[in-house]
C-alpha cells in the first residue's frame, strides 16, 4: 500500500514537472535565426541589379522619345515653310481671284457664245475663242494648284502636330520613369549601404565566403570571336565589381560582357535586357563557350533579367556578380533564376 502511494506521489510529481518546464517554454519568446549578412547582400545586390537594369530601360527610352520629338518638329518647320510658301501664292494671286470672283457675282462672263456673237468673221472667232480657253486653263490650273498645296501644307502641319504631341507625351512619360525608377534605386542605395555596414564587422572567414577564390583555369571556345570574347571576359578575373562600369579596369554584369565582345570586334548592347534581343536564343543543354547567359527574378518574364553572364564550359560561367564581390568563374546556376540564353555569334 505505501509502495501504491510512492509511485503516485512520483508520477504527481513528474507531470506537475512536465508541465511547469512546458509553460516555462512557452513563455520564453521564440527568437528568430540570425539572417546571413552576406546572403542578405547578394540578395540586395540582385535587386539593386534589377533597378539599375530599370533606370538604363527608362533612359533608352527617353532617349528614343526626344528622337522622336526632334524628327517631329523637323516635320512641323518643313510643313510651315510648305504653307509659308502657299500663302505666297495666294497673296500673289489675290487679285486676279477678287476679279474673277467679282465678275462671277455681277453675272458677267465672257464665253465662246458671246465671241461667237461679236465676231463679225470666224477667224475672229477662233482667236477669241482660243484665248478664252487659254485664259480659263490657266485660271483653273493656278487655283487647283493653290488649293491643292494649301491642303498638303494644312494636312503636313496637323499630322507633324500630332506626331510633335503624341513625342512629348511619351517624352513625359518616359522622364516620369526615369525619375520613379531613380527614386527606387536611391532607396535601394541606402539598403544596401546598411548591409556594407554589417559586413565590415564580418570576421575574416565571411569575407572569404563572400569574395571566394578566383578560379585560374583555362576554357576554350570555338574557333573566332565567341573564343576571342571568351578569353577577353576570362582575362578580368579578379577585376572589381562597379555599378554601371564598362571596364576596362572594372565591370558590371553586362559591362564585362559588351566590353569582352567589343574585343572581338562586335558590338553588343549596353544592358543585360537589351543583350537579351541580339543573338540567337539556344537551349541549355546546347550551350557553348561564349554563349550569354541570363538571370530574372524567378518569374520567367525578360522584362526582369537583372543579370548576365557568359558561358565558358563545364556548366560554369565567368561574370561580374555584385559589388563587394570580383570577377571570376562560377556555376551557371547562379542565384537559381537562369531564365535562358543567346548566341552572338555562330
Amino acid at each position: 500500500m505505501a509502495t501504491n502511494r510512492l509511485r503516485q506521489s512520483i508520477k504527481a510529481s513528474l507531470a506537475a514537472s512536465a508541465i511547469a518546464v512546458l509553460a516555462w517554454t512557452i513563455a520564453i519568446p521564440a527568437t528568430a535565426q540570425p539572417s546571413d549578412p552576406v546572403a542578405e547582400y547578394r540578395k540586395l545586390g540582385a535587386e539593386a541589379a534589377k533597378a539599375e537594369e530599370d533606370l538604363s530601360d527608362a533612359e533608352m527610352a527617353l532617349d528614343a522619345n526626344e528622337a522622336e520629338l526632334a524628327r517631329a518638329k523637323s516635320s512641323v518647320a518643313q510643313a510651315r515653310g510648305i504653307e509659308d510658301q502657299a500663302r505666297a501664292e495666294q497673296a500673289l494671286l489675290q487679285g486676279e481671284v477678287d476679279r474673277l470672283t467679282a465678275s462671277a457675282y455681277r453675272g458677267s462672263r465672257t464665253d465662246e457664245l458671246t465671241a461667237a456673237l461679236t465676231s463679225k468673221i470666224p477667224d475672229d472667232f477662233l482667236d477669241q475663242a482660243t484665248m478664252l480657253g487659254v485664259l480659263a486653263a490657266d485660271n483653273k490650273q493656278v487655283l487647283d494648284g493653290f488649293k491643292d498645296a494649301t491642303q498638303r501644307a494644312q494636312s503636313a502641319r496637323e499630322q507633324a502636330q500630332e506626331a510633335e504631341l503624341r513625342a512629348q507625351q511619351a517624352t513625359d512619360a518616359a522622364a516620369r520613369l526615369v525619375g520613379e525608377v531613380q527614386q527606387r534605386k536611391d532607396d535601394l542605395d541606402g539598403r544596401i549601404s546598411e548591409v556594407r555596414r554589417a559586413l565590415n564587422g564580418l570576421d575574416p572567414s565571411d569575407r572569404r565566403r563572400l569574395q571566394g577564390p578566383v578560379d585560374t583555369g583555362s576554357y576554350l571556345g570555338p574557333p573566332g570571336a565567341a573564343n576571342t570574347a571568351l578569353q577577353a571576359a576570362l582575362s578580368k578575373r579578379g577585376s572589381d565589381y562597379e555599378w554601371g562600369s564598362k571596364g576596362p579596369t572594372t565591370f558590371d554584369c553586362s559591362g564585362l560582357t559588351q566590353w569582352a565582345y567589343k574585343q572581338a570586334g562586335i558590338t553588343i548592347p549596353p544592358s543585360s535586357r537589351t543583350q537579351w534581343t541580339v543573338g540567337r536564343a539556344v537551349s541549355r543543354n546546347q550551350l557553348q563557350p561564349g554563349d550569354l547567359v541570363f538571370y530574372d527574378d524567378g518569374s520567367g518574364d525578360p522584362s526582369t533579367i537583372h543579370h548576365v553572364a557568359m558561358y565558358v564550359g563545364g556548366g560554369k560561367v565567368v561574370d561580374a556578380p555584385t559589388e563587394g564581390q570580383l570577377v571570376d568563374v562560377r556555376s551557371v546556376e547562379g542565384d537559381g533564376h537562369y531564365i535562358g540564353a543567346r548566341r552572338i555569334v555562330g
